[in-house]
């Protein structure tokens, strides 16, 4: 009884340590020794022969999983249980592999640091498939749980948010044996230098890093809309615009260059024939108004295609005359004829697409019932960066969940932009951690790329970030207002969007030459005679 309860303790302990970061602002560092009461108590396991560690390994990363997602459930029951569930199993699955490749070298008399080095390397690179896989909810990204303090992984424009899994991975390992006495005097130095060594050249970095001074004036419009109750239902488009341009207007002078509307402000525009839509011409009547400033805003738009036997996109519908697709689309406008957009690349697995529903047609409905609005989405495959009339700045605007994706967010820039904008719609979730969590996740891509971002949300926050991470100025949550203020323009390009995610593809490596270590050795050896 006492060791499932020192068990049942020390798997608790470690999901509430994940979680804390996720929760908590600047509790960064708890994450460098989150893992070790897990692997002590995987331990106590090994030592004494028992078996049903699995039951703790799922213990804690339900828990972590709930602690810090739940707010899913907040738009969609069903689909926060399944995110809870099915980011843990992952998490689960990781640990199980880990202890039978534990179990194999151990029987083979080998130490078992190569079997934590692929526990380390196995779930970065998982970390690392997860972001591309077709059922993909990164949020949980161990380097995620720094969002909070900026000051501490600067070097995240090197290494993006991988590299901070990296490091907590290292440093959980490193406590871990330095516990059990398994680490010499001199090699425990290596906890201290491994631990403060990032730190310093991060503060180091924070303190010294100068922006380039080229200024954009901005403002950022929220018009706090409940998008339960308001916006998809009760409130006519007509009064969301009063609001938006009424907003807009208290704040915008004639030194404004940009203006920044929450995602789907409008709805129904239609590709090709855009001023059908009575809202994109009083949004072109603010442009003229104000003809040294674009406006950026969020629309839901619709594309038509004629009557044929074969669908066009996986996406299409079928309706009387063709086939129509719906996007979740940014537009900007200017002083020119031009209307220049980008529709929502990555949707969010549920609400706005339902994997593979080219082989399971039948599934597409669940997109509506798990809190979708429109069901599943049209996309673009390349990142669309707009480039105003005066052209000072270009611009890549990521909409919503995009924004939890480094490698994605780099797109952008290798494609001209020299300035950031999110467009989102954060209000599904209430006053949970699901805003300040992803807002947060805003200054790590400013990190990465060193590209000041305007964050807009429809209910809060939103923030104007600077290229170090810090928020200069931002909303309260759930409060109708605008703001205004620089941000300032940069063209390099740091390592991490020239190389991307290359940390990820190190862990592959070692995991699989580990992994095969592991492979050989369960084998039996082959007798001689």
């Amino acid at each position: 009884m006492n060791s499932i309860r020192k068990n049942l303790t020390l798997s608790v302990l470690s999901g509430i340590l994940l979680s804390i970061p996720f929760l908590l602002p600047h509790t960064g560092l708890v994450m460098l020794f989150a893992f070790v009461p897990l692997l002590w108590m995987e331990h106590a396991f090994t030592i004494s022969g028992n078996r049903g560690c699995w039951k703790y390994y799922a213990l804690t990363f339900v828990l972590w999983n709930a602690l810090t997602v739940f707010w899913i459930s907040y738009s969609t029951l069903i689909g926060g249980i399944f995110a809870i569930l099915a980011n843990a199993f992952q998490m689960f699955a990781i640990f199980v592999v880990f202890r039978r490749v534990k179990k194999w070298l151990l029987r083979k008399g080998k130490p078992e640091i190569f079997a934590h080095l692929f526990l380390a390397s196995l779930w970065i690179a998982w970390e690392f498939f997860y972001y591309n896989a077709e059922i993909s909810f990164p949020w949980l990204v161990l380097g995620n749980g720094f969002a909070s303090n900026v000051s501490l992984v600067q070097w995240y424009e090197v290494t993006g948010v991988l590299g901070g899994s990296l490091w907590i991975w290292v440093l959980n390992l490193l406590f871990f044996y330095g516990f059990r006495g398994k680490l010499k005097s001199w090699k425990s130095i290596a906890i201290v230098i491994v631990l403060v060594v990032p730190v310093i050249l991060s503060l180091i970095r924070f303190y010294t890093y100068k922006e380039p001074g080229r200024p954009v004036e901005v403002v950022v419009v929220q018009p706090n809309i409940d998008p339960v109750h308001e916006k998809f239902s009760s409130m006519p488009q007509s009064e969301q615009d009063k609001r938006i341009l009424g907003l807009a207007r208290t704040m915008i002078t004639p030194e404004t260059q940009l203006v920044v509307a929450p995602e789907t402000s409008i709805r129904e525009v239609i590709i090709g024939n855009y001023f059908s839509a009575p809202s994109m011409l009083l949004y072109k009547e603010l442009v003229n108004e104000n003809p040294n400033a674009a406006f950026i805003f969020g629309a839901t738009m619709v594309g038509f295609h004629p009557h044929s036997e074969r669908r066009p996109t996986i996406a299409s519908r079928p309706y009387s005359g063709g086939w129509y697709e719906i996007f979740n689309s940014a537009i900007m406008l200017d002083t020119t004829d031009r209307i220049q957009i980008y529709h929502k690349s990555r949707l969010v697995t549920g609400s706005e697409k339902m994997p593979y529903t080219d082989l399971f047609p039948f599934i597409e409905q669940l997109a509506l019932n798990l809190g979708g609005t429109s069901g599943t989405l049209s996309t673009q495959s390349g990142r669309t960066v707009f480039t105003p009339a005066s052209r000072d700045y270009t611009i890549g605007v990521a909409i919503c969940y995009e924004s939890v994706y480094g490698e994605f967010l780099t797109g952008y820039v290798k494609n001209g932009a020299n300035l950031m904008a999110v467009i989102t719609n954060d209000g599904w979730w209430r006053n949970t951690p699901g805003y300040r969590q992803h807002v947060s996740y805003a200054s790590l891509r400013a990190i990465e790329t060193r590209r000041s971002i305007v964050h807009c949300a429809n209910t809060g926050i939103s923030a104007l970030i600077n290229q170090k991470g810090v928020r200069t100025i931002q909303t309260p949550w759930w409060v109708q207002t605008a703001i205004s203020g620089t941000v300032n323009l940069n063209e390099k390009l740091t390592p991490y969007v020239k190389y991307g995610d290359y940390t990820g593809w190190i862990a592959v490596f070692f995991m699989i030459l580990t992994g095969l270590y592991s492979v050989i050795c369960a084998f039996p050896g082959r007798r001689r005679g």
